[in-house]
């Protein structure tokens, strides 16, 4: 939440300059030039904790980044797909709640490609999971028993394909035997 603040900023900077675009738009901008403006800021060392940590993410990370086919966070145990094929239990399956800008929350399912740790220096480190999200409206159903039913084939939102590890929660798939598109989510 520190850079909560530099977000809303630089949103409001991409709004003004929107033209009447869409949110889509906005965000699309937002995306792909906040990592830039950030950096730009040259934000101070400052004397805080909060203040170091600030500039560091400022910077960015380091262009060396350590890959892990597994990692355990939160009590958890994620596995890249790579990995999960060669093993009896199931652990890259994740989902993730979502807030939109008219603060309604959204679920989205998928399945860990790659994990990755982004490293910032002075102890600084962030697991990242780059994943194959499913289609939301879709690909992602509730049946009548309440069983969310995933298929997981419907592959969407490629452009945003990264997440906090810190932010997922972890789910398993299992074959739906009424349906050869959908598997369950447990």
């Amino acid at each position: 939440q520190l850079v909560a603040e530099y977000v809303d900023e630089h949103l409001d900077l991409i709004r003004a300059e929107s033209n009447g675009r869409t949110e889509d738009w906005i965000m699309r901008q937002h995306r792909l030039r906040f990592t830039a403006w950030f950096k730009d800021l040259n934000l101070p060392d400052g004397d805080t904790n909060d203040a170091k940590i600030l500039r560091r993410l400022s910077q960015g990370p380091s262009s060396q980044v350590m890959s892990f086919q597994s990692y355990d966070i939160n009590g958890y145990m994620f596995y890249t797909s790579a990995k999960d094929k060669g093993c009896v239990n199931q652990n890259n399956g994740v989902r993730i709640e979502a807030i939109d800008s008219a603060n309604v929350t959204t679920t989205y399912f998928g399945f860990i490609e790659d994990i990755w740790e982004l490293d910032y220096g002075e102890g600084i480190q962030f697991p990242v999971f780059r994943c194959q999200w499913v289609k939301h409206h879709q690909g992602v159903e509730v049946d009548n028993y309440r069983f969310t039913l995933v298929d997981l084939s419907n592959a969407g939102y490629k452009d945003d394909p990264w997440v906090l590890a810190s932010q997922v929660a972890q789910v398993f798939y299992i074959p739906d035997p009424y349906s050869e598109l959908f598997h369950k989510r447990k």
